[in-house]
């Protein structure tokens, strides 16, 4: 009976280690396979991960998409630059006459300027044989006339132009004066420098004081830009926008007169020196005489001014005819 325990006690140990074996067995497969599982789950889902950088580089062309959408927008909008040059690929004038509603200012905002009457407005005019429109200053009698006050230069007008001058108008008048006193641009008596028409057909002139009288056209303590003789050499045309430009080329000693762009007349202007004389030192007149303010271009004729600029140099040839026509530029063909 103990022999059949024992045997039976032997089989029971056997089956309980095999089912122990079978368990063991079971439960490693169960945990491989989970952990095979959760390997291929994660290697899958690293995979979107990495797409997700490929989704977020193109961040990188925001840079190339927002210039050139923004480029486009922005300069339309901006203003102009105010210290840009109006004057590109021409000489840089000193004074420039402009106009804003009824008031007269220097663009170059180098000087201060004093209107007494006259009107600002559009006016029509007749440029080169047609009729056309133009912002400018309308003068109608003796009382109409401007000042440049060059405050700066008021003790040392001669300092002012020590390297050169010029004087340039854009001017219609409705008649030709019947004598002198046809002021164009001037602050001369007995010297100083003046731009004027001359005796009774229109002669145009510029002079400038020397203290001598040798140069080419000398009379009254000037040198002209062409001959002392009013009745002769250029003219102007009564009726017709014109441009007129006298200079003093200081290094040259000469004393020059444009007109429409083109040289009309020159001269040497002799071994003297700038002569300042009884004129005044600090105003330039346009259409009056500043120093002798009796010689006023309204007491002899209507006129309009378009364009009046003084530069501080003598002018080239090629930028009398640039400077010329800017001036066209500020006429439009009537309607």
């Amino acid at each position: 009976m103990k022999n059949q325990l024992k045997h039976r006690s032997g089989i029971n140990k056997i089956l309980a280690i095999f089912t122990a074996a079978v368990i063991c067995i079971a439960f490693a497969a169960c945990a491989k396979t989970p952990d095979d599982g959760s390997g291929k789950t994660d290697k899958a889902t690293d995979v979107p991960a990495a797409t997700g950088v490929a989704t977020q580089a193109p961040v990188v062309t925001d840079d190339p998409t927002e210039k050139p959408t923004a480029a486009p927008t922005a300069a339309p909008t901006e203003k102009p630059d105010p210290t840009a040059d109006p004057y590109e690929g021409m000489p840089v004038p000193y004074f420039d006459l402009a106009f804003d509603n009824d008031e007269v200012y220097d663009a170059c905002g180098n000087t201060d300027m004093e209107m007494e009457d006259g009107e600002i407005g559009e006016f029509t005019v007749n440029f080169d044989g047609k009729d056309v429109k133009t912002t400018g200053y309308r003068g109608t009698d003796g009382d109409d006339y401007m000042f440049v006050v060059f405050d700066e230069f008021s003790a040392d007008f001669p300092g002012f132009v020590s390297e050169g001058l010029t004087y340039e108008i854009f001017i219609q008048i409705d008649e030709i004066p019947p004598a002198g006193g046809g002021m164009l641009i001037s602050n001369g008596n007995g010297g100083g420098a003046n731009m004027h028409i001359r005796g009774s057909q229109g002669q145009i002139n510029f002079n400038v004081g020397s203290t001598t009288q040798d140069g080419t056209y000398p009379g009254s303590g000037y040198i002209y830009a062409q001959t002392n003789d009013a009745t002769k050499g250029t003219k102007i045309e009564a009726g017709k926008l014109v441009h007129v430009l006298g200079m003093y080329d200081v290094e040259n000693g000469m004393v020059r007169l444009y007109y429409n762009g083109v040289l009309a007349s020159e001269g040497e202007f002799g071994s003297g020196e700038f002569n300042m004389a009884g004129t005044h030192n600090g105003k330039l007149g346009i259409g009056i005489n500043a120093s002798y303010q009796t010689e006023r271009l309204g007491n002899a004729t209507a006129f309009t001014i378009v364009k009046a600029r003084v530069y501080r140099q003598a002018l080239t040839a090629e930028e009398v005819a640039a400077v010329y026509q800017n001036c066209v530029k500020a006429v439009t063909p009537a309607e």
